[in-house]
């Protein structure tokens, strides 16, 4: 798919292709698509990406209409972020910070807070819970089972309700002229609403 292609339709899940990947990796389309889903925007929320990576969260957001705050406090991976923001013209809709949320000074409240990525999960929890609104949604993305485990700890320690999804991906992929599946890392989502 070319570049221009993608930009015909609405629907979130830009194919992997058109990003620049960080070290970090990349959210898949298909992980990307459902995120959104459970933001359950409408297209005018203050959204932070925590750990944003390549930035291909942040930039479904944006082109549904979100503003995003971007924290990212890998410098390779902000540069790369940086990249693929300019890169699909959001410069305006993302507003990229360098650091680690805990350190970060936020401005203002969001509707949505989604967690790509931290290693302090409980200490950056503290910042951003402060600035999500009453009934914003709270999204955390894990693919190692102590991230899984400390964000359950999180939302309990909150008393949040909170629900889980396993996502499984399994791709089709040539094997000597067959169709083998190929799987991915399986990603959990934890999410809920304060």
């Amino acid at each position: 798919m070319h570049m221009n292609e993608w930009r015909s339709y609405k629907s979130p899940g830009i194919p992997d292709d058109q990003f620049v990947r960080s070290k970090a990796g990349l959210t898949r389309a298909e992980i990307r698509s459902i995120i959104i889903s459970k933001a359950q925007i409408t297209g005018n929320e203050r959204v932070l990406d925590v750990g944003t990576g390549s930035g291909s969260v942040s930039i479904e957001f944006a082109r549904l209409g979100c503003e995003v705050t971007a924290v990212e406090k890998d410098r390779d991976n902000f540069e790369i972020a940086r990249t693929n923001i300019e890169r699909f013209g959001l410069d305006g809709k993302i507003e990229l910070v360098f650091g680690e949320l805990e350190n970060v000074v936020l401005n203002g409240s969001f509707d949505v807070v989604f967690f790509g990525g931290t290693d302090n999960l409980a200490k950056a929890f503290e910042n951003a819970f402060a600035h999500l609104k009453h009934g914003g949604r709270i999204i955390i993305a894990a693919v190692r089972l102590e991230t899984v485990v400390e964000a359950i700890n999180v939302f309990k320690s909150r008393g949040i309700d909170r629900e889980i999804l396993n996502i499984c991906l399994n791709r089709g992929k040539d094997l000597g002229g067959k169709t083998a599946l190929a799987p991915s890392y399986p990603v959990f989502l934890i999410y809920g609403e304060k």
